[in-house]
């Protein structure tokens, strides 16, 4: 993922989680904030590259959170 892209996706996912750390969201959820709707035939939303920065983290049920470090970047 481009590094503009991770930012859109890290912004996204802030909205999502009321900028809180720790707030599961869901993939599709992710994919409608960014403007990705049903059908789309772009590349699977993959968060690994947030993960892999520590940006987020994937939680039990298969939710996405952001990480400490994630709303910190955010608010960079």
């Amino acid at each position: 993922m481009s590094a503009r892209d991770l930012v859109h996706v890290t912004t996204a996912l802030g909205r999502l989680a009321g900028g809180r750390a720790g707030v599961g969201v869901s993939v599709d959820a992710i994919d409608g904030e960014i403007g990705r709707g049903h059908g789309d035939m772009r590349t699977p939303l993959n968060l690994a590259d947030l993960a892999a920065r520590g940006h987020a983290e994937e939680q039990p049920d298969g939710t996405w959170a952001l990480t400490p470090a994630g709303v910190q970047r955010l608010e960079a």
